[in-house]
């Protein structure tokens, strides 16, 4: 219904001004008053065609340079417009729709030099582009999404404008075209003094996956990227003449266990939560690397376990899992852990990487204490933002042994993040 309004209204000022320079040239007479009215005639025709022309039906095309990206990177966007009719168009103005995911910008190390101040890790990004395409029926433009975030971004729409020379008469349509960027979060080396799965104390700890007891074999599988050596079945591949690895299955038992803090707090910021995130993918990796028994848990908007697999497809998951994690103002993160006892098997060693820390949580990891053989706690906080509440809560979590990290500014901007386990 608006949109036929608008057809009759624009429609009625190109005939309106028809009439009043046919009306000025009847009227007055003469070579001048003629001469303006043919000079005009082509512009509202123009203007008349305008008004029929279509432009709803193009086909639109949205590509991406990689689907997959790592915090901070740079992807090229190309969009393509193909019209089906021939028909001279003045200028044509493209506008991206982009999401609010895309408001921010990661800038790696450096958007932790400040974490008080959080402006610098927003910024509004806009896609507009002015073209002129005449007659050509394939319109191409592209742009740069520079310094993307972590997360999981979906392109839906752009907005096409174009018009008469005088703007008399405008038409526009929105395109809805879906496209999906997946950006991981950025990894770096963890160096950890004293592993809690070193057999020697120590700053050089041996990682050691011990199959016999930790997994059990279940099948064979075609080879992946990211599989050991030691995984592959020679007997099996002999017999298909392609290389086959060993599927495991993790038993019950769990040695150790890494919980993400995943709910929003007030006391706590984005740049933290970011932190936190970056760190756990971080030491997953690391653990991983070294095919070590480590299990994981996310709690916040839902609850995501992921069991130790030695298999880099599954370990792809926990990523794609921690790409698209976003603190929510859900329940509690104390209340969810205090739900967790009755899953999770006493005797573990526990690691929890959180971005606040109130009394609730404290009170939580002490009640933890008891039944774990070893908690580690990663705190990821400001360092102008560590009250006298927060250092007495540590002192107290020392106190009844607790290994606590704080990873502030000092830490989070350094190549490598250094940590007591």
């Amino acid at each position: 219904m608006r949109n036929m309004l608008g057809f009759i209204v624009k429609s009625l000022i190109v005939a309106f001004l028809f009439a009043v320079l046919f009306a000025y040239a009847m009227f007055q007479g003469g070579f001048v008053s003629w001469f303006l009215f043919y000079a005009f005639l082509p512009f509202l025709l123009y203007m008349a065609a305008l008004l029929i022309y279509p432009v709803h039906d193009w086909k639109v095309e949205r590509r991406l340079s990689k689907r997959m990206a790592v915090g901070g990177e740079t992807i090229e966007v190309e969009v393509t417009l193909k019209r089906r009719l021939l028909f001279p168009i003045y200028y044509c103005v493209i506008e991206e729709h982009l999401p609010h995911s895309l408001k921010k910008v990661d800038k790696h190390l450096e958007k932790y030099k400040d974490m008080e101040e959080t402006d610098h890790y927003y910024k509004p990004r806009k896609v507009k582009r002015v073209v002129f395409p005449w007659f050509n029926k394939a319109i191409t433009y592209r742009y740069q999404l520079d310094q993307v975030p972590r997360g999981e971004h979906v392109l839906k729409t752009f907005r096409i404008k174009t018009g008469d020379f005088f703007g008399f008469v405008k038409k526009e349509h929105i395109y809805q075209h879906e496209s999906k960027l997946l950006v991981f979060p950025y990894v770096r080396p963890v160096k950890m003094k004293d592993r809690v799965n070193s057999f020697e104390k120590g700053a050089s700890p041996s990682f050691k996956w011990n199959e016999k007891n930790t997994n059990i074999v279940t099948g064979v599988r075609e080879y992946m990227p990211g599989d050991r050596f030691a995984w592959v079945d020679w007997k099996t591949t002999a017999k298909k003449n392609e290389m086959m690895t060993k599927e495991f299955e993790q038993e019950k038992s769990v040695d150790m266990m890494l919980i993400l803090n995943g709910v929003y707090h007030p006391d706590g910021s984005s740049l933290s939560f970011e932190g936190a995130v970056e760190f756990t993918a971080s030491m997953l990796k690391e653990y991983h690397k070294y095919s070590s028994p480590l299990s994981f848990m996310s709690l916040g908007d839902e609850r995501k376990y992921y069991p130790f697999r030695p298999d880099h497809t599954y370990q792809q998951k926990i990523q794609e899992h921690l790409a698209r994690i976003r603190h929510t103002d859900k329940i509690p993160f104390a209340q969810q852990l205090d739900r967790e006892k009755s899953l999770i098997p006493s005797g573990i060693l526990l690691m929890i990487v959180s971005h606040y820390l109130d009394k609730d949580l404290q009170n939580e990891i002490s009640k933890w204490m008891k039944r774990s053989k070893r908690i580690v706690f990663f705190y990821v906080c400001p360092h102008n933002q560590l009250s006298f509440q927060d250092h007495q809560a540590i002192k107290q979590l020392k106190s009844e042994g607790i290994v606590v990290n704080i990873l502030s500014e000092d830490q989070l901007t350094q190549q490598q993040f250094e940590v007591n386990t």
